[in-house]
């Protein structure tokens, strides 16, 4: 059966006090995330001076809007996003960094010490250049036939079968196009058709496409997609939207309370299904690496790694807890030094209820409430609990 959903602490600096929550201390049960997330909330440590967040193209005015955030309350704090090659204290990246990436960071920074944490989701899906063509909904097969070059019609069986409403005779032929430097968006399309187990995909996680046309970067890419009848390309959302594209629909399995599987149409327009899809991430703490977000595909989120109530999403009756399938995690990198704490409390900040306030308003999904709790631990964030232990006892 398918259906369709539609919308439905370092210490040094200037603190400033914002009235905090009166809660009751308990042993058991433990607070829930919601209510530490609060208390979390507290206090801001302002600081004084300019710090430097380098930025992938992609996700271009992302830190600025966590940056005017933050000046709006700490007047002497400020940000500014510079190239994603120019050597800063604060390093936005796609994706969870490999090793390569941490080290190499890691050199730029005056102690070497490196923290690393989730930052925010964005779900992705292709997006197409062709007018009309709005909202096609493609299975998980079609999306692997189009990224392997072996669907280049509208009108192949992969995609006709899920879309007779559509008429796809005569359109231009499909014009996959892709950057030649890795993508976090390919990375977690990809990872999804692995997922999956599509038979045809056999190129694995990945961040570059062996099939169609190659630009140099991002920018190339949009430009291209933007100027081309019948590009297409896999893209963040939110660039999808800012550039006035076509974005497809993806149909998502997932297992019934009786155990079968069942397939449902879930629309690539729904902030709250981003939200929903953002949970099924897994969460893992390397010690060389810092705190990892996986992406998060499927759409059904990973026990522990989503909450519903402080998540303040609604869902319809009898609507499953099922979300948007393809997000990508960008992460932060940040230099963590004793004798400049700019850039660790930018990282406190952008993790903060306010900082993922903006970062929402911006056009990317903020993480669920249990992961973006878990990053207050290696950013230092103190939670201001003073009758109830860390752990809760």
């Amino acid at each position: 059966m398918r259906t369709m959903l539609r919308r439905i602490s370092i210490r040094r600096g200037i603190v400033l006090a914002i009235p905090a929550l009166v809660l009751v201390a308990a042993c058991t049960p433990p607070m829930p995330p919601d209510v530490l997330a609060a208390k979390a909330e507290a206090s801001i440590v302002c600081q004084q001076g300019t710090t430097d967040v380098s930025v992938p193209s992609e996700f271009t005015g992302t830190m600025a809007a966590v940056g005017d955030a933050l000046t709006s309350v700490c007047p002497e704090q400020s940000v500014v996003e510079v190239s994603d090659d120019a050597n800063a204290p604060v390093r936005l990246v796609a994706q969870a960094p490999s090793a390569a990436q941490t080290t190499a960071f890691a050199a730029t920074c005056p102690s070497g010490g490196v923290i690393t944490v989730p930052a925010f989701a964005y779900p992705v899906t292709l997006a197409y250049n062709l007018p009309g063509l709005e909202g096609i909904v493609l299975s998980p097969a079609a999306v692997a036939g189009i990224l392997n070059g072996t669907v280049t019609q509208w009108s192949d069986p992969l995609i006709a079968s899920e879309n007779a409403d559509f008429g796809l005779d005569g359109l231009p032929a499909i014009a996959l196009v892709s950057a030649a430097i890795p993508q976090g968006a390919v990375d977690a399309m990809t990872t999804w058709l692995v997922q999956q187990k599509v038979a045809s995909w056999t190129d694995g996680v990945t961040g570059t496409l062996k099939a169609g046309a190659k630009v140099a970067d991002d920018a190339a890419l949009v430009s291209r997609l933007t100027s081309t009848e019948g590009a297409l390309a896999v893209l963040p959302i939110f660039q999808a939207v800012n550039n006035n594209l076509a974005m497809a629909n993806l149909l998502v399995s997932y297992p019934a309370e009786s155990g079968d599987q069942q397939s449902l149409v879930v629309t690539a327009d729904d902030i709250q299904l981003y939200k929903v899809g953002s949970g099924a991430t897994t969460v893992t703490r390397d010690p060389a690496l810092g705190l990892l977000a996986s992406p998060a595909v499927g759409g059904v989120p990973v026990e522990g790694n989503f909450d519903l109530a402080s998540s303040k999403i609604v869902l319809g009756e009898g609507q499953p807890l099922v979300g948007w399938p393809v997000l990508g995690y960008a992460h932060l990198m940040v230099c963590d030094a004793p004798d400049d704490a700019k850039p660790l409390a930018f990282a406190q900040y952008l993790v903060r209820l306010a900082g993922q306030g903006s970062l929402e308003a911006f056009g990317v999904t903020p993480m669920p409430e249990p992961v973006r709790i878990r990053t207050f631990e290696p950013l230092k964030v103190t939670l201001n609990v003073d009758d109830q232990a860390a752990d809760g006892s």
